[in-house]
């Protein structure tokens, strides 16, 4: 077959879209067959080491919503594809060929306050339009499986649920003096907490900081909260509730990092690794961390029970005792090396080769349709 992938999200500083999307085509290319993958998108990829079996296909225009539904049906019938795979929003509506459709979560119809006016509007109107155009969907996790079947009204035997994975990048810093030294190369003793994620109202950062303010009150730990993660929108409040709290001396936001060894270090050497979003359609983070040998801590509700399994501490959601019990838990853990394994064999459990015969699989069943 030849399978085009829709590869926009590769254009920008890449968040969890881009992520799947990168290790996914890593691991399609690795498989053994004569597939031909084509990668589809309007503006250079940058920084990305990809497997040469792929081939690149780069067409304007630079605007991504016109490009995807004005110049990409062409593309696709002059490059001939048999099957074309958007991992994100590039589906064309008028597109008749063989369409799939990755949809990572339907935050923006259940929380619509959390999106600016133009993504709800795209995820409201456009989505299930796309959604119903397509031949099938995949989901990442079966919680986002169940969104897609109620909110969508997708027939069930239409969506198929795959798993993300940790990147082969992500795994225990096997050198502690390396570790010693980003900690004190980044100022961060006697320890950190760590949080991973854009910086937008679903992941629910002020919560967050006022859960770690009445810990370091109540613990008189002398702690360092480090948020990775690129401005995303609507974050005022974020900033707002940080300068409130009084919390510069705590809190450091280190911005986008695109080096998954640099991210490594991150998460390796922090104490555990802890968020408080709203909802996640596949919480990434956590099994980066949990991959990394880090313990996590997280709420108990949409994918993350899944991700998370009992590779770490799942609190109640909103429960501000459990929250602030977990933290005492995993600040400077006795047993944080048996914490450690458990989180590793979680995280074993998942594995982009797997997701790439699973996607595999699902192009073949859809090419195959008359």
């Amino acid at each position: 077959m030849r399978i085009g992938v829709e590869c926009t999200n590769l254009t920008r500083p890449r968040a969890g879209t881009g992520f799947y999307t990168y290790q996914l085509l890593r691991a399609l290319a690795a498989l053994e067959g004569d597939d031909e993958y084509t990668l589809l998108y309007n503006r250079p990829i940058d920084g990305l080491a990809m497997p040469s079996r792929l081939r690149h296909s780069l067409h304007g225009p630079r605007s991504t919503q016109a490009w995807a539904q004005l110049r990409l049906p062409f593309i696709c019938q002059r490059e001939k594809i048999d099957v074309l795979h958007s991992p994100g929003q590039g589906i064309p509506f008028f597109y008749e060929g063989r369409k799939i459709l990755t949809i990572h979560d339907l935050s923006p119809m259940l929380f619509p306050a959390t999106k600016e006016l133009k993504s709800r509007f795209v995820w409201n109107c456009a989505a299930p339009l796309m959604a119903k155009r397509c031949d099938h969907v995949i989901t990442v996790s079966h919680n986002t499986k169940r969104d897609v079947i109620d909110l969508l009204g997708i027939a069930e035997e239409r969506v198929t649920t795959i798993y993300e994975a940790a990147g082969p990048e992500y795994y225990p810093e096997p050198d502690e003096e390396r570790l010693a030294r980003f900690r004190r190369d980044k100022a961060l003793e006697p320890g950190y907490i760590l949080a991973v994620g854009t910086l937008e109202p679903r992941k629910n950062y002020p919560f967050q900081f006022r859960m770690f303010k009445r810990w370091l009150e109540r613990s008189g730990e002398n702690a360092t909260l480090v948020i990775v993660g690129k401005k995303g929108w609507v974050y005022d409040e974020i900033f707002q509730t940080f300068e409130r709290l009084g919390l510069r001396k705590h809190v450091r936001f280190e911005g986008y990092i695109q080096s998954m060894d640099v991210m490594r270090l991150y998460y390796s050497a922090a104490e555990f690794c802890m968020m408080t979003p709203l909802y996640e359609g596949f919480w990434l983070p956590g099994l980066e961390s949990l991959a990394c040998g880090t313990p996590v801590l997280a709420p108990n509700h949409s994918s993350i029970t899944e991700v998370v399994g009992d590779g770490g501490l799942l609190v109640d959601s909103w429960d501000e005792e459990e929250w602030l019990a977990g933290m005492d838990r995993l600040w400077k853990a006795p047993d944080r090396a048996e914490l450690s394994a458990r989180g590793a064999a979680r995280a074993a459990k998942f594995s982009w080769e797997q997701a790439a015969k699973e996607t595999l699989e699902v192009y073949r069943r859809v090419g195959a349709q008359s």
